[in-house]
């Protein structure tokens, strides 16, 4: 299926509060097999290095959180440890939005890569962080619960202006 434009809702990328939590759990467990419970998500925002984003509706419409990525920063290293959007608002181009925003601000806190998991099986994802150019680094056996594979990607910044 084609990317389509994003349609006119009114989305703005800002920090999660506490408040935001229940949706950024419900959008987890209908996006992923082994989801990360909320108190995790909870502890995340107490945390230093990290990056924390959700795109929030500003007036109001549903769904009032439509994505999340959350991220750590470490020495040279941006990690970014989970991104997904809500299922409505999937193929509109609001993951780009959030990629591209927590890869400007990688870029801008001068890190040198950007790194994540994604399931070896996922082919939609590896083929949506390949267009931003990251690549299969090393696999990780047995890295998730359920017992599969992940592939650590990596997108090397410093020859990407960053």
């Amino acid at each position: 299926m084609a990317l389509r434009e994003p349609r006119p809702r009114p989305y703005r990328i800002r920090a999660p509060g506490p408040f935001d939590l229940d949706e950024i759990a419900r959008i987890e467990s209908e996006s992923f097999p082994i989801p990360w419970k909320r108190e995790f998500f909870a502890s995340e925002l107490a945390e230093p290095h990290r990056y924390l984003r959700v795109l929030a509706s500003e007036d109001g419409s549903e769904p009032r959180i439509g994505g999340y990525v959350f991220a750590v920063a470490l020495y040279e290293e941006f990690h970014i440890n989970k991104i997904a959007t809500d299922a409505r608002l999937r193929r509109l181009g609001y993951g780009r939005l959030l990629l591209e925003d927590a890869l400007a601000h990688a870029r801008a806190a001068g890190a040198s890569s950007v790194t994540l998991e994604v399931r070896v099986t996922n082919g939609a994802a590896r083929a949506f962080y390949g267009s931003y150019g990251f690549t299969d680094a090393y696999r990780r056996r047995a890295y998730y619960q359920d017992g599969e594979d992940a592939m650590v990607l990596v997108l090397p910044l410093s020859s990407r202006g960053g």
